[in-house]
């Protein structure tokens, strides 16, 4: 009966192997049931409260919030990402403050769903649990980039208050960009530095 039998090689073995061993898919955070991406709260809050983000991006942020799942009470009160959503209730954009009120409610009602008041952390430095920090390995380019705005802008005579701007020029780009240091972000920073340069429109409405 060998003779009617077809002899595998090795290579030919292994490769029926690998074809009958399931493909498992790599998980990421956000696919995982139940799993918060911490970071990215923290993003879309400093997002939603920076003066320069646009009524579009502030509806997309809230978008975002709301088409995401539910957040416990724990991360809503250390991230304080309520704090910033609250006062955009009374947004003059009606998306905006119809959106914010949406979520707002929903937060509330949980909160009065659950069987025992939330014992909240008080303790700022034990928030391990939220603890996102940055390795501060990109803290000179962020610093050398409001060092580039503040050459390059058309001065007040007041070397704190163009520091200040400066610096609330770079946080903007920087929460835009998803507080990420990346080619984005330095392509952002190069066309401010043009602008401010050229001393155009944009620049002095403190767009970013």
């Amino acid at each position: 009966m060998d003779k009617y039998v077809k002899r595998l090689t090795r290579d030919e073995v292994e490769q029926e192997r690998k074809a009958k061993r399931p493909r498992l898919k790599q998980a990421t955070l956000q696919s995982l049931k139940g799993v918060i991406d911490v970071k990215r709260v923290l993003v879309l809050k400093e997002k939603l409260a920076c003066k320069y983000s646009t009524e579009k991006q502030i509806l997309q942020c809230l978008t975002e919030i709301q088409s995401g799942q539910n957040l416990p009470v724990q991360i809503l009160t250390e991230t304080g990402i309520g704090r910033v959503i609250g006062p955009l209730r009374k947004h003059s954009n009606e998306t905006i403050s119809s959106s914010a009120k949406s979520l707002v409610d929903q937060w509330k009602a949980m909160i009065q769903d659950l069987p025992i008041a939330p014992v909240l952390n008080k303790d700022k430095n034990k928030k391990l649990s939220l603890l996102v920090q940055t390795s501060g390995a990109n803290d000179h380019v962020r610093k050398r980039a409001v060092d580039m705005f503040r050459a390059n802008m058309l001065s007040s005579g007041n070397d704190k208050v163009d520091t200040e701007r400066a610096k609330e020029w770079e946080k903007a780009i920087y929460v835009q960009n998803d507080m990420k240091i990346d080619k984005e972000y330095k392509t952002r920073v190069r066309r401010k530095v043009f602008d401010l340069k050229k001393g155009s429109s944009s620049s002095s409405k403190d767009n970013c």
